[in-house]
C-alpha cells in the first residue's frame, strides 16, 4: 500500500509581516494550479476558516486599502494548533499531505510565554520547510524613499526581526540531521517586481537584509542538508506603496493604493512557494528511497547467493534422504530373521530418520529464504512502481518553478534539482 509522504511547513514571523496573506494568495492558485498539472487536492475545510476571511478581506479592499486582515490570535495553549491541511494525489490516490503551521506573530517575540517559545522551538525542530514572509516595503524603504544598493530599509527590523528569527533558526538547527528547506518570501513587494532589475535589487537587498541569517546557513555543517530559496509572493497585485506614517505609539504603518484603482485581488507567484515545497519533498523522498533501493538490492543479491547454496544442500539432502531411505526399504523387504540379525548389526532406520529430518529442516530453510527472496523482489518492484507514480504525478508540478526575476536558489540545489526517475 502506497503511504502518503507527509510534510510540515511552519510560517515564521512577528504580527503583521504576512504569513496568513501568503497562505491566501497560495490558496487562492492552489486547486487551479494542481489541476493544471492533472494533480488532484483533498483539504480540511475545517482548518481553512483563517484562509477564507483573510482572502474574503482581500478580495473587497477599496482602492486606498483601508481594511486590514485580521492578525491570527495566540491560542492559550499552542499545542492545540492543527495548522491547515491539503493532501495532494492523482487518480484517487493520495501521495501526500502538506501540513501549514501559522502561528500566531506573538510566538515569536521576546517577551512570548515560556510554552509559546517551546512550542516554536519544538516546531522549528520538526517542520522540513519554514517560510519567513518578509516586508519589503520595510525592507527597502527609508524615510526619504527607497534604499540604495548598499542600504536596508529603516524599518527592516522593527517590522521582519531579522535578528529574532536568525536567532531562533540558530537555536532550532543547531543539531539538524534531515535535509531542511528555507525560504524567504518577501511580501508586500509590488512596488519592487516592476521590471527584471528592481526585482533583481530586492533579491540583493534580502542577501544584505539577511546577511547573518544566510552566513549561518551557509556553515559546514548545514551547507549540504539545508536549502535556501527566495520566492516573492505578490499577495494583493495591482498595488503600490503609497507613503508611511508612524501613530502615537511610534508605530509606523505603511498604506498603498491600487492600480488602477478599480484592480481587482489578483496574487501573482502564491504557488512558488507549493512548487518548491515539492520540489524538496520530492529529491528528500526520492534520496530516501534511492538509499533505500540499494539496501534491499544488496540484501536480494546476498538472499540469491543464500538460496543458491541453501538449494544445493537441499540436493545432497535430498539425495542421501533417498539413498538411506532405499537401504532402509531393501533391509525390510529381507527375511524377517536376517533382518533381525542385521539390524543388530547395521541399524539403517536412524540414519534414515536422521537424513529424513536433515532434509525436512533444510526443505524450510529454503522455503524460508525464498519468502524472504521474493517479499524483498516484491519491495524493490512496489518501491520503482511508488517512485515512477510519485514522480510522474509532481514533475510538471514542481518543473515550474521560478528562478529568475528576483527568485533565486541561495543554496542547496542538491534538493532542488529536478527529479530524475530512479531505474
Amino acid at each position: 500500500m502506497y503511504n502518503a509522504e507527509e510534510l510540515n511547513i511552519i510560517m515564521v514571523g512577528t504580527r503583521g509581516t504576512g504569513k496568513t496573506s501568503i497562505l491566501a494568495a497560495m490558496y487562492e492558485e492552489f486547486h487551479k494550479t494542481f489541476e493544471q498539472a492533472n494533480l488532484q487536492t483533498w483539504d480540511d475545510t475545517k482548518t481553512l476558516r483563517a484562509i477564507e476571511e483573510c482572502q474574503a478581506t482581500l478580495k473587497n479592499l477599496d482602492a486606498r486599502l483601508t481594511q486590514t486582515v485580521i492578525p491570527t490570535e495566540p491560542r492559550l495553549n499552542p499545542w492545540r494548533e492543527q495548522g491547515f491541511i491539503f493532501e495532494i494525489g492523482s487518480r484517487g490516490k493520495k501521495f501526500m499531505k502538506l501540513r501549514f503551521s501559522d502561528p500566531a506573530g506573538e510566538y515569536f517575540n521576546p517577551h512570548a510565554t515560556p510554552e509559546q517559545k517551546e512550542y516554536v522551538k519544538s516546531q522549528l525542530n520538526q517542520c522540513d520547510a519554514v517560510v519567513i514572509p518578509v516586508d519589503a516595503t520595510a525592507l527597502m524603504q527609508k524615510k526619504t524613499g527607497k534604499v540604495s544598493h548598499g542600504e536596508i530599509g529603516f524599518w527592516h527590523e522593527e517590522k521582519n526581526d531579522s535578528k529574532r528569527i536568525t536567532q531562533l533558526l540558530k537555536d532550532a538547527y543547531a543539531n539538524v540531521l534531515s535535509p531542511r528547506l528555507v525560504i524567504l518570501a518577501p511580501v508586500k513587494c509590488e512596488t519592487y517586481m516592476k521590471t527584471d532589475r528592481e526585482a533583481n535589487n530586492l533579491l540583493h537587498h534580502i542577501k544584505l537584509g539577511y546577511a547573518e541569517l544566510l552566513d549561518f546557513l551557509k556553515s559546514e555543517s548545514l551547507i549540504d542538508k539545508v536549502s535556501v530559496v527566495v520566492t516573492p509572493v505578490e499577495t494583493i497585485g495591482n498595488v503600490t506603496f503609497a507613503y508611511h506614517k508612524t501613530d502615537e505609539d511610534n508605530y509606523t504603518n505603511f498604506y498603498y493604493y491600487k492600480t488602477p484603482i478599480n484592480a481587482p485581488y489578483s496574487p501573482q507567484n502564491g504557488d512558488q512557494i507549493l512548487r518548491y515545497v515539492l520540489l524538496f519533498l520530492i529529491n528528500v523522498y526520492l534520496d530516501k528511497k534511492r538509499k533505500f533501493l540499494e539496501d534491499e538490492q544488496e540484501k536480494l543479491k546476498w538472499l540469491e547467493k543464500q538460496l543458491f547454496a541453501k538449494k544445493e544442500e537441499l540436493e545432497q539432502a535430498k539425495s542421501e534422504f533417498e539413498r538411506n531411505k532405499k537401504l532402509l526399504k531393501d533391509r525390510n523387504e529381507t527375511w524377517w530373521l536376517f533382518r533381525e540379525i542385521a539390524n543388530l548389526f547395521d541399524d539403517r532406520k536412524s540414519p534414515c530418520d536422521k537424513a529424513e529430518d536433515k532434509y525436512l529442516g533444510t526443505k524450510k530453510e529454503v522455503n524460508e529464504t525464498t519468502s524472504e527472496f521474493n517479499n524483498s523482489f516484491d519491495q524493490i518492484q512496489a518501491t520503482q512502481e511508488q517512485i515512477k507514480a510519485f514522480n510522474d504525478a509532481l514533475f510538471r508540478f514542481a518543473i515550474g518553478c521560478k528562478n529568475n526575476h528576483g527568485f533565486a536558489i541561495l543554496q542547496g540545489h542538491k534538493w532542488l534539482e529536478i527529479p530524475q526517475p530512479i531505474l
